[in-house]
């Protein structure tokens, strides 16, 4: 039997985030933790660009995990060692489709 992450939501309340945010939910997993986000809309995604800045490279993510954290472990955004490895992950998220330029 496998040790639950702290911070794992049962199979219904994912159902329910699931129906509640329609573009999608996803989790990040780390050192044990789980937490639960909503992808970001593009209000949220501008919100969290108004904090990058050179000085503070980290704001950016912070805002973004902020704004679209619905549950699970609040140590992955509270402790350093775990929010470091959610920003590596949240980077996926903000890099978003690829697209292609073609010249006409």
């Amino acid at each position: 039997m496998e040790t639950p992450l702290k911070g794992q939501a049962a199979p219904e309340q994912v159902a329910a985030w699931k129906a509640e945010h329609p573009i999608g939910i996803y989790s990040i997993e780390i050192d044990g933790h789980v937490a639960y986000f909503k992808k970001p809309n593009r209000k949220e995604m501008n919100c969290a660009m108004s904090k990058a800045s050179k000085e503070s490279a980290l704001d950016l993510f912070e805002e973004l995990a902020n704004l679209t954290w619905i549950g699970g472990s609040n140590d992955v955004l509270a402790v350093d060692e775990l929010f470091y490895g959610l920003v590596d992950q949240l980077k996926l998220v903000i890099e978003g489709k690829k697209a292609r330029l073609v010249n006409l």
